[in-house]
């Protein structure tokens, strides 16, 4: 069985009144990565319309988009659960990630044109409070924009396209990890990528991809290693007993 790995589920924000099963999805899906609705969490279809102000409709059109990506799962006499992270999902995603992203950034080099890596660099400059709600938010927001601009520049869009959804895919892990202390609560993260910016504004793509893959290492290893501790404290629920 793989390892679950714990997180604490907080309040959620109402919205009113919308029965678009869009903006329903686009809500509910945040709340998920957001750990807004944690890893684990049992909800049901009238504790959504109540807590976040969707229509019926809306939210079983939301759940069912949910569902296919596997961010919730269905569960008998349960309802609905948001879907358990795993050691597993942690270390398939960076994986793949040390695979594509080392290359799509050497091949990024001499492709984003001066203008672009401004904007990017300056994403990479605020300092990041994991404490404070918003400045998570926008830490992580910069943080996607950057390495998918770099996944783009490189004119790969399926690799860009993958790379989105691994990012979508690791986001709760990162989260937790980065309140944990990863990534030096976001100080090392944010000039790691100032690192790769800077190589790429020299167009020197070989020490940009190395960069790359140093930051994606040091970060999975640290992450692996906050939800290992967190997960020191978890009930061994729903675990066989051992055979004498």
């Amino acid at each position: 069985m793989a390892e679950l790995l714990p997180c604490q589920a907080v309040g959620w924000l109402p919205v009113k009144g919308s029965t678009s099963g869009a903006a329903a999805y686009e809500r509910l899906r945040t709340a998920i990565v957001a750990l807004e609705l944690g890893p684990g969490t049992e909800v049901s279809e009238a504790q959504l319309v109540d807590g976040f102000g969707f229509s019926k409709a809306a939210v079983r059109a939301a759940l069912a988009r949910l569902r296919a990506e596997g961010l919730v799962v269905a569960e008998p006499r349960r309802g609905h659960v948001i879907a358990p992270l795993t050691m597993r999902d942690v270390l398939e995603i960076y994986d793949l990630r040390l695979l594509l992203e080392p290359a799509a950034t050497e091949a990024a080099a001499g492709r984003i044109d001066g203008d672009e890596l401004a904007r990017l660099q300056a994403l990479a400059e605020p300092a990041v409070d994991f404490d404070e709600a918003e400045s998570a938010e926008r830490f992580l927001a910069a943080n996607r924009t950057i390495h998918l601009a770099i996944a783009e520049a490189a004119g790969n869009r399926r690799t860009a396209r993958i790379l989105e959804r691994l990012l979508d895919d690791s986001e709760r892990a990162r989260l937790v990890a980065l309140r944990a202390g990863a990534g030096g609560r976001g100080v090392r993260a944010r000039e790691e990528l100032q690192l790769v910016l800077a190589a790429l504004e020299k167009g020197d793509g070989g020490r940009a991809a190395q960069l790359m893959a140093e930051a994606i290492r040091s970060f999975r290893d640290e992450l692996v290693e906050s939800l290992q501790r967190a997960a020191l404290d978890a009930p061994l629920s729903g675990l066989a007993p051992a055979s004498a």
